[in-house]
């Protein structure tokens, strides 16, 4: 039995139904946005759901998934000035992901297999090492 891929903008209440209750962790696998892409990101209980200044790393929205590009930037973040994250701590923690060359201070995250992205960034001039994968750029194998 395959378990159902859920695109983000099907989930009502993204902060209740995608965190383990009492933890902050990822509740289910993450997996590629790209349909027809099976890849998983993130293993369910490895990232901490986090919120963080979305001028860091304006993505496309996820109807752009097709035309992505590092100079896009994103209808959904214009409004907003936090936006929700999955957070490693460790690249290693990374089932599928690639990174990019270095742009400024960020590369970018993007799926291994297919290649779309950004799914992410990692600042390579924080204080403390982060890789982002942005909530709403991803399906959840639930």
């Amino acid at each position: 039995m395959t378990a159902e891929l859920t695109p983000y903008r099907s989930i009502e209440n993204p902060a209740v139904e995608l965190v383990a209750e009492g933890s902050n962790m990822n509740a289910f696998d993450v997996v590629c946005p790209r349909e027809g892409c099976r890849s998983i990101v993130l293993k369910k209980g490895v990232a901490k759901w986090v919120e963080r200044d979305s001028l860091m790393l304006a993505l496309p929205s996820s109807e752009d998934t097709q035309t992505l590009s590092s100079t896009a930037t994103s209808s959904d973040t214009s409004a907003n000035s936090t936006q929700h994250y999955w957070l490693l701590t460790n690249m290693m923690q990374f089932e599928n992901v690639g990174f990019s060359h270095t742009v400024g201070t960020t590369k970018y995250l993007s799926c291994a297999d297919c290649d779309i992205g950004p799914l992410g960034y990692h600042d390579t001039e924080a204080r403390e090492k982060e890789y982002l994968i942005a909530v709403e750029r991803a399906r959840y194998r639930r």
